[in-house]
């Protein structure tokens, strides 16, 4: 059978008109990580606090995740995301005014922002899955989503610098603000993202009754990915911790985009292999490289092994995310497609909330290679608590 080219799936009906949109929502995030840590990083002097403001937004937005997911599933796209977008741009805006708030107030903002973070990648992901046969174009479309979002996440961080260095912070918030308002609106107007309408029903065979954390060996994938999760994070602070010690802030875009673009070829690659391994058994090793790139970039140390590590590092991201989310739609009931694909995002999005607090209270002191060593470790340690189960596996990649 004829492997569908990555063209083809774009050229499905509908597809390009809903997944151009998500981008765009999607580069708001890519953006606002890096020139929120820079904007608290001047503002207070300290990467402890900006790693703070970074891990409330991150646990909040793990904590609102599922519930998110369930209401999108019950109600619908276009209502739910509509009012998530307009809270979160709010809170963006907010955080540009509010530049000089106390700690208290950076948090409680944090904590809004991440409630209200649209998830376009898992309502994408639900698109995908309804216009695409499973399969080989369902693979290549979660593929092609993952490539795509690690692009935004390789532009993102390099406008946000460039922006820093010429204009200011606060600008790169405001267009992380135009993204996240554009992206959304242009999404839910789509007709495949109008046909999401949910399922209103809350009896025993609706989405509530049917939710992914009760299929077998699922949970235990969502805690697997909290490791990658705790990379990112780390990484995400990482970036300008080194590019402040080398007196470069465009050096922290460059590292990230960096990190994302060589993600993206990552993804590229993964998603023409044919890998027979189970998915929980091509997640543990393609986690373990992950890790031991990261730790080896932390002992080496200096911009030029950052550099070269991070670039390294990001060929296994996209690949593990694409596991992630193929593992978790052939699990789960099609009703409960966004829960189960935001589970996915939950557990990375805790990890990196983990992995940047850990590494903005440790490389104040130690610096950054020595914190990256030891949040490294900690993501370790999830890994191995996981691999007995993960080789076991329970299906068929």
């Amino acid at each position: 059978m004829t492997t569908p080219s990555y063209s083809s799936v774009l050229r499905a009906p509908g597809i390009a008109r809903a997944f151009v949109p998500s981008i765009i929502g999607r580069l708001s995030l890519a953006t606002s990580g890096l020139a929120l840590v820079l904007l608290l990083e001047r503002s207070t002097g300290s990467f402890a606090v900006a790693g703070a403001v970074t891990a409330a937004l991150g646990i909040a937005n793990v904590v609102a995740t599922p519930w998110r997911a369930r209401l999108i599933d019950r109600r619908g796209q276009a209502l739910v995301l509509s009012l998530l977008g307009a809270v979160h741009a709010a809170s963006l805006v907010a955080f540009a005014v509010l530049t000089d708030a106390a700690l208290p107030a950076l948090l409680v903002l944090g904590v809004i922002a991440g409630v209200s973070a649209p998830p376009f990648g898992a309502t994408m992901r639900v698109v995908w899955a309804t216009a695409l046969d499973a399969g080989g174009s369902r693979t290549r479309g979660f593929s092609l989503d993952a490539v795509a979002e690690e692009v935004t996440f390789a532009v993102g961080p390099l406008l946000a610098a460039v922006l820093a260095a010429v204009l200011d912070p606060v600008a790169s918030l405001l267009a992380s603000a135009a993204f996240v308002a554009l992206g959304t609106a242009a999404f839910v107007t789509s007709r495949l993202s109008r046909e999401q309408v949910g399922s209103h029903r809350v009896s025993v065979d609706g989405p509530a009754a049917v939710t992914p954390m009760r299929s077998r060996g699922f949970p235990l994938i969502v805690v697997a990915m909290t490791a990658p999760g705790i990379i990112l994070g780390c990484i995400e602070i990482a970036a300008p911790a080194i590019a402040a010690g080398a007196s470069s802030t465009v050096l922290s875009g460059v590292l990230l985009a960096l990190f994302a673009g060589a993600s993206a070829i990552g993804g590229l690659v993964y998603g023409r292999l044919r890998v027979r391994a189970t998915f929980e058994r091509q997640l543990l090793v393609i986690v373990a490289v992950l890790l031991v790139v990261s730790a080896a970039t932390g002992l080496i140390g200096g911009p030029l092994a950052a550099l070269i590590g991070f670039a390294l590092a990001g060929l296994f991201l996209a690949p593990v995310l694409i596991v992630g989310y193929l593992a978790a739609d052939a699990r789960t009931d099609p009703r409960a497609r966004t829960e189960a694909s935001s589970w996915i995002n939950t557990a990375v999005n805790f990890g990196a909330a983990i992995g940047a607090l850990v590494f903005g209270a440790l490389t104040d002191g130690t610096g950054p290679g020595v914190a990256l060593v030891w949040t490294v470790a900690g993501a370790g340690v999830v890994l191995v608590g996981c691999g007995p189960w993960l080789v076991q596996g329970r299906g068929e990649g």
